[in-house]
């Protein structure tokens, strides 16, 4: 007796322990699938596994929705309220999952379109799918949802109602967690299956070498992929077509951007044959491969994954949206007559120039001079004397350094010349008339180069377009000529008519408060262009470097200056620059030394070491 009711009790025990390990996993409901009915904490059950997470929540609320993104976590970046606007009459939402499978993407469009009213489907692939189908799940956050499997429900429940408790404490702690930041364990946005990157995209990307610092293991060895799922992906890509097709919902695949580390890992004509076999299924939007923006690391989250002004991008180029700025060589319609040509190119990797050893690597000191002025109540850091700066032309010269003009640095970079031992820039911003009367005779006199920045509306002013505002005289274009015509003299662009203050509608080049970026693009462009072409036909002087107003700049206005075909682009951010061969980005944004009235010549030459 005594052994029977201690099995009743041991039973009993594990029937009481299982009834409130159940109990617990229904009331916590770490991955939704119970309808989580009393944290009702949507976004931390799809972090935990949008591929269930999802369904349960669609279920609910499927009714307000007719169209679906399908894809790995790089989809998250096409934006489903941005799709509603081109679309018209659409309402999508994202199905992104982790770990892309074209396995997992067919049975989720099966199940959508079966279960719900569907119009569109937008089928993102990331191109890692090629190493991989029907991979398995390798625990809870993988798997998908039996209703989209089709597997048996009732064991499904079971496994998700006797759960491992830790599960839950996990969700239980994150929730305590969330009430003090709300971004904790809340990284999707439940009512539209995107990740939520507002604290992501707030990051400043402009600055490349600060970017470096920030992501130091960005470029780290990926290893290899192998395409073993091409065919697998192929066949399931054309199932995925016919069904949706069959039952008249629009279908539209798309390929995403992908970042120069992730494209090493894959075999190139592996991929070139891949494309083949896609577009003898269907025609489709491309945006993979070597691009403009493959080998920039700031349209990147990380290596795998691009930001969603990228996904803003990707969405202007297919509707030709003329308020989104798309870069040049970005986006492809592609189809199976195109396809060879344009997979040649994409999956060509770039040719590298050649660099040089312990040379690959230059410290390049650059002088940033503006206003020359014999009145002494005037010098600051921006305004120098006559003898002062004779005295810097004497001390640079005196210490072994030789003059180059920016373009001899271009081409240094991009290993179609040397340079001297010591190499310095000097360079003066906005195109005052004391660079003429002043500097230019100690140039001559001393046999030294130097470039002007330029400021378009002002050339040949002596007095501001706005009656009454401080303003000096700037050199006319025949003085500008005479100086070019020296030799020693290159005259660049400092933009037509962007060089405003904090207090104007537009500040420098930058982008006016809630500008569209194709708005920004437009105007910045031309402008560009305006003083560029002003330069060349009066001068005859070749464009090619942009000094930005008060050193202000953007990711966006980078891209734009390399596609107008400018291969230098300078700041005012005070130090020396280090420019690598072979790598022309190193080119962009570079660091000046402001040489102002209170830096002596002799510490103004002791700061090109430093």
């Amino acid at each position: 007796m005594k052994l029977k009711k201690w099995l009743g009790a041991f039973i009993g025990g594990l029937v009481i322990a299982g009834i409130l390990l159940g109990g617990f996993n229904i009331i916590v409901d770490p991955f939704g699938v119970f309808g989580d009915k009393v944290l009702k904490w949507d976004s931390y059950n799809m972090v935990n596994n949008p591929r269930v997470a999802k369904i349960a929540y669609l279920d609910e609320h499927h009714e307000e929705y007719d169209s679906y993104i399908i894809g790995g976590s790089k989809s998250s970046s096409i934006s489903p309220e941005l799709l509603n606007e081109y679309y018209g009459d659409a309402s999508f939402y994202s199905m992104m999952m982790y770990g892309g499978d074209f396995h997992d993407y067919e049975e989720t469009l099966y199940y959508l379109i079966d279960n719900y009213e569907v119009k569109n489907i937008v089928l993102h692939m990331s191109m890692q799918e090629i190493g991989h189908f029907h991979e398995e799940a390798t625990d809870f956050k993988q798997s998908l949802h039996a209703k989209v499997s089709d597997e048996p429900l009732l064991p499904f429940y079971l496994k998700y109602l006797w759960l491992n408790p830790a599960y839950g404490y996990e969700k239980l702690e994150g929730f305590g967690k969330n009430s003090i930041n709300p971004m904790e364990y809340s990284q999707i946005i439940p009512e539209t299956g995107v990740y939520n990157k507002v604290e992501r995209d707030k990051e400043n990307v402009n600055n490349l070498e600060e970017f470096w610092k920030q992501n130091p293991s960005f470029n780290l060895p990926m290893g290899k992929t192998e395409g073993i799922a091409i065919d697998q992906n192929v066949d399931s890509l054309q199932r995925m077509k016919d069904f949706a097709e069959e039952h008249d919902v629009n279908f539209t695949f798309v390929t995403g951007a992908t970042y120069k580390s992730e494209l090493q890992t894959y075999n190139m004509d592996e991929l070139k044959e891949y494309w083949r076999k896609l577009a003898e299924v269907t025609d489709f939007w491309d945006f993979s491969g070597y691009t403009s923006i493959s080998d920039d690391p700031r349209y990147y989250y990380d290596s795998m994954h691009y930001r969603n002004n990228v996904g803003e991008m990707i969405l202007g180029y297919m509707f030709d949206d003329p308020d989104v700025y798309v870069p040049e060589n970005f986006g492809h319609y592609t189809t199976k007559e195109n396809v060879d040509e344009h997979a040649e190119k994409i999956f060509t990797p770039p040719a590298q120039t050649a660099t040089g050893g312990k040379d690959a690597e230059l410290d390049i000191p650059i002088l940033m001079y503006h206003h020359i002025s014999t009145d002494a109540s005037l010098h600051n850091t921006m305004i120098i004397s006559p003898e002062k700066f004779e005295q810097d032309m004497i001390a640079v010269k005196e210490a072994g350094y030789t003059t180059i003009h920016l373009n001899e640095l271009a081409d240094y970079v991009n290993g179609k010349t040397e340079l001297p031992e010591k190499p310095v820039v000097v360079t003066f911003d906005d195109g005052y008339l004391s660079n003429y009367e002043y500097a230019y005779p100690v140039l001559k006199k001393l046999d030294m180069k130097a470039t002007i920045f330029m400021i378009g509306w002002s050339v040949g002013r002596d007095t501001h377009r706005i009656e009454g505002a401080k303003f000096y005289p700037h050199f006319s274009w025949r003085q500008g000529k005479e100086m070019y015509e020296s030799g020693l003299i290159e005259l660049q662009n400092h933009s037509f008519d962007m060089h405003e203050s904090a207090e104007a509608e537009r500040y420098a080049s930058l982008p006016k408060e809630n500008e569209k970026t194709g708005e920004y693009a437009r105007a910045f462009m031309e402008d560009t262009l305006l003083l560029e072409e002003e330069i060349e036909q009066r001068i005859g002087n070749e464009v090619y470097a942009y000094a930005y107003p008060y050193g202000e700049y953007t990711l966006q206005s980078e891209q734009m200056l390399e596609e107008l075909g400018y291969n230098v682009t300078l700041s005012t951010e005070n130090g020396v620059s280090t420019v690598r061969r072979g790598d022309p980005s190193s080119l962009f944004a570079l660091k000046r030394i402001n040489a102002g009235s209170k830096v002596s010549s002799e510490r103004l030459v002791q700061m090109f070491e430093e």
